[in-house]
């Protein structure tokens, strides 16, 4: 490998380095004194937990509805919504009854006096 050939590798580690180091940075001190800078480790934005509490949220929430207004007056405004405009099309779509939301309604139901 040139000299030229082993700055450019040299370079592009550095630069790379230099990218994730922009983001964030810890300095750690070693046992032997010595004080090593990291780059932190990039997150996703949103934690996963979030995610699963929003789709167990929407999921209570439509087997709520659908034991409050029953499952042919849910499907009716199902069916109106699905006629609106493109918003109200999406919201349709989220909330159409599904199996985990007809048995947590049957269940819901059933355990009710």
């Amino acid at each position: 490998m040139t000299d030229y050939a082993q700055f450019e590798k040299r370079l592009a580690v550095l630069s790379t380095k230099h990218k994730k180091m922009a983001r964030g940075y810890t300095a750690k001190i070693g046992p032997d004194g010595l004080i090593t800078v990291e780059p932190k480790r990039a997150r996703f934005p949103i934690r996963p937990r979030t995610i699963v509490f929003t789709v167990v949220g929407i999921l209570l929430f439509k087997s709520l509805m659908i034991v409050s207004t029953g499952l042919a007056t849910y499907e009716g405004r199902i069916e109106r919504l699905e006629a609106g405009t493109m918003f109200e099309q999406v919201v349709a779509w989220v909330m159409q009854p599904d199996v985990v939301s007809s048995y947590v309604a049957e269940t819901i139901v059933t355990k009710l006096p």
